[in-house]
């Protein structure tokens, strides 16, 4: 089997223009961890709502917040996203995605076309369900 076979086809990407606050706006509206930063037609990074929570701050809206702390929320995404990520192709077999998954500290991997334009996204869910349940996701979109 192979990676589109399992891969999420419906995927949210965003501008590296984007700031924090809107980011934040985001991850609390879905129910999925990884946004793609898209440029034009190009993959150019991924941002994790774990990157998010890194760059916020814990007085946000508390009586000990600063200026400093909403400043923050205008931060580019472009700040703050992995860029140059690891990515595999629509027929990479789901064992290779695995070991890449494995052996990288990353939790999900792009899936893109020759022309580096976004074909889907593959997480260590997808690669799990396959595995345990033997999920095809071809019969589900």
């Amino acid at each position: 089997m192979i990676v589109s076979d399992i891969m999420s086809k419906r995927v949210h990407s965003i501008s590296p223009d984007e700031n924090l606050d809107q980011l934040r706006s985001i991850f609390k509206e879905v129910h999925y961890r990884h946004l793609l930063v898209q440029d034009g037609n190009a993959l150019v990074g991924v941002i994790s709502d774990r990157d998010v929570m890194a760059h916020l701050s814990p007085f946000l809206g508390t009586a000990a917040e600063r200026d400093d702390d909403r400043t923050q929320l205008s931060l580019k995404v472009r700040d703050i996203m992995t860029p140059n990520p690891i990515v595999v192709d629509p027929d990479t077999t789901i064992d290779c995605a695995s070991i890449l998954l494995i052996e990288n500290p990353i939790s999900c991997l792009p899936v893109v076309y020759e022309d580096n334009s976004i074909a889907g996204i593959l997480s260590w869910k997808d690669i799990l369900q396959f595995h345990v349940y033997g999920i095809d996701k071809t019969f589900q979109e």
